[in-house]
């Protein structure tokens, strides 16, 4: 509680910095409230923004890697088991749960009675089950949960190997979405997987899998995969809403009929642009009812003058952060001095005024940790013994020349006398993505870089990362939205989903993430670190485990942070009534922190958002 306090005034103070310092947070909008009163009006629909797959690759599976409902749809569709914030603390409301208790390392969870399948079917404590097998090779559950129990009908009790305070956000936030009928047979071979496969790892105090089991669990993930549901027709929903129809620009979601509780909005139409001019011309002609997508300050400035009469904007904390991510395995960017010298060519200042309102400059020091919470997790005068990477074209030339690097006509070649071209890829369709990494490309250019800037769909970059076919993307990069604790950014980066993102060399079942400091030799075993500071409830050691991983990871330098974001919410709809806040600030102790669709729908839950006539 402690750290999440302090946690807590960290970010306030970033935050209210990052907002009096020119950021845009404070706009033309008229100082009107954000919680309305008077008679709801059940008939209007709310319009939100949304990323897919659009048909006809789109699918019902949220289970599979692709085209699936992915992290922007699941909110509506699905029921957590609870509604999770970790602001201003960490705080978790039974939704699916109709209770929870924890008692030492024993989670107990209580089913509601009254949750149902979209198809009528009761949702059951085997969906529960099922949903915990799934989790088997796809998250960190089945290393440190010892075991998963039915109890009765209504029942499950999990027992962890420890009593970190991390256990819980590996279940209480996740999403019904798995009914036995359909994933059962999955569910059922995934724990044939965890029985036979699953060993103690002494070293890390936690069970890892015996590599002997991996092509058991390639083959059940590319059953799963293979698994491409109609999503309007087969597939079945636990949430408030089902999908009705989709199109390559908007999916609409009605009120799903057997959900458990009366909601005050029927019916919601989801947008999808497909670029940047796209959305910027769907916010002028006031398409939403509300939105947080990216914009560029100068389009921040006219939808602000063209809406001030009504708009009401507020500025929610994220956690994340917007950087640039290196594939480690491909030249040049293999080459740890590359990487620095690509860090020290970031102009920060100039860079953030390009990035949307709300955003603030990243570490500088390549540690990975988001600024507002660097004072909860290191010691005083730490950061401070790590190198700053902050605008310095000498250093840059100075590395790249410490490798045998020369500009030959103005222009770098390697250490053979060859050219050296890199690419930068990105999103096209969002602003913090697009506009600063453009800049950039036209900055190393002009310091004798040859560089191919090459903007794609959000969907093509993930893919293209995932293949290790980049050199460089700018690209959200590991962040603490889920936690609001260092492990999850190092996680992220070593073990998880960036690690792949990044091209690290795969690890085998089990196997151990050691990393070598290019600039000391010292290696790290950031997979046994990572294991201590998971279980740790000790500040000092958490702060020691902090330190060495933002060591290495400032050193390495598999990603550099440009911004730390807060999202700016804007509402157009004047009738619409949401969770209070106060307009044209940065929310500091909110709550209703999240995505946008996640954190509406946790207001739905609550009786917060709905119209007034």
């Amino acid at each position: 509680m402690k750290r999440l306090a302090a946690a807590l005034l960290a970010v306030s103070m970033v935050l209210v910095t990052a907002c009096s310092s020119g950021s845009g947070a404070n706009s033309s909008t008229k100082p009107t409230t954000l919680k309305l009163t008077g008679e709801k009006d059940t008939s209007k629909t709310l319009t939100t923004f949304v990323t897919f797959e659009p048909p006809p690759g789109f699918h019902g599976n949220p289970y599979a890697e692709t085209a699936g409902p992915n992290w922007s749809l699941q909110p509506l569709l699905y029921e957590p088991l609870c509604d999770y914030s970790p602001l201003p603390e960490r705080e978790y409301r039974p939704a699916a749960l109709e209770s929870y208790e924890v008692d030492g390392k024993t989670l107990t969870m209580k089913l509601r009675s009254d949750l149902k399948w979209s198809d009528g079917s009761p949702v059951t404590v085997d969906d529960l089950m099922t949903m915990l097998y799934l989790e088997a090779g796809r998250s960190t559950l089945w290393q440190v949960m010892e075991s998963a129990e039915k109890v009765d009908d209504s029942t499950v009790r999990v027992q962890f190997i420890n009593e970190s305070p991390l256990n819980l956000n590996l279940l209480l936030p996740n999403f019904i979405m798995a009914p036995t009928k359909i994933y059962g047979q999955w569910a059922d071979e995934l724990k044939a997987y965890v029985e036979k496969y699953r060993v103690w790892d002494e070293a890390n105090n936690r069970y890892k899998f015996d590599t002997a089991g991996d092509d058991v669990l390639a083959n059940i993930t590319a059953e799963i995969n293979n698994y491409k549901p109609d999503a309007i027709n087969a597939a079945l929903y636990s949430g408030p809403y089902v999908l009705k129809g989709m199109t390559s620009a908007e999916a609409i979601f009605e009120k799903n009929p057997y959900y458990y509780m009366d909601i005050d909005i029927q019916k919601v139409r989801a947008v999808r642009t497909q670029n940047s001019e796209a959305f910027a011309a769907a916010v002028q002609e006031q398409t939403f009812t509300v939105e947080n997508g990216g914009m560029s300050p100068e389009l921040t400035a006219q939808v602000e003058k063209k809406f001030e009469a009504t708009l009401r904007t507020i500025y929610t904390p994220q956690l994340s952060q917007i950087g640039y991510l290196f594939n480690v395995q491909k030249y040049p960017f293999n080459i740890p001095e590359v990487r620095k010298a690509f860090a020290y060519m970031m102009d920060r200042d100039t860079l953030l005024k390009l990035a949307e309102p709300g955003s603030f400059n990243s570490d500088v020091h390549g540690s990975g940790l988001l600024p507002s919470l660097i004072p909860t997790y290191t010691n005083e005068g730490f950061m401070d013994t790590l190198p700053d990477y902050s605008y310095n074209p000498t250093k840059a030339e100075e590395l790249l020349t410490s490798i045998g690097w020369k500009k030959v006509n103005g222009k770098w070649a390697n250490e053979k006398g060859k050219p050296v071209k890199i690419e930068i890829v990105t999103v096209g369709t969002w602003p913090s993505l697009m506009y600063p990494s453009e800049a950039l490309s036209t900055m190393l250019q002009e310091a004798g870089w040859e560089v191919e800037f090459k903007p794609m769909e959000s969907a093509n970059v993930l893919d293209y990362m995932s293949k290790g076919e980049h050199q460089v993307a700018c690209y959200f990069v590991p962040g603490m939205s889920t936690y609001a604790h260092p492990w999850e950014v190092y996680q992220q980066t070593y073990l998880g989903a960036y690690a792949t993102r990044m091209n690290f060399p795969a690890l085998k079942a089990g196997e151990d993430r050691v990393i070598t400091a290019p600039s000391t030799g010292k290696q790290y075993n950031v997979t046994q670190i990572l294991a201590k500071l998971y279980q740790s409830t000790d500040e000092k050691e958490i702060k020691e485990l902090t330190q060495e991983l933002a060591t290495v990871t400032s050193d390495y330098l598999p990603f550099i942070g440009l911004i730390e974001k807060t999202a700016p919410l804007r509402i157009y709809d004047t009738k619409l009534s949401v969770a209070d806040g106060e307009i044209g600030q940065s929310q500091i102790s909110f709550y209703w922190y999240g995505n946008l669709n996640n954190m509406l729908m946790k207001q739905l839950r609550a009786g917060e958002l709905y119209f007034v006539k």
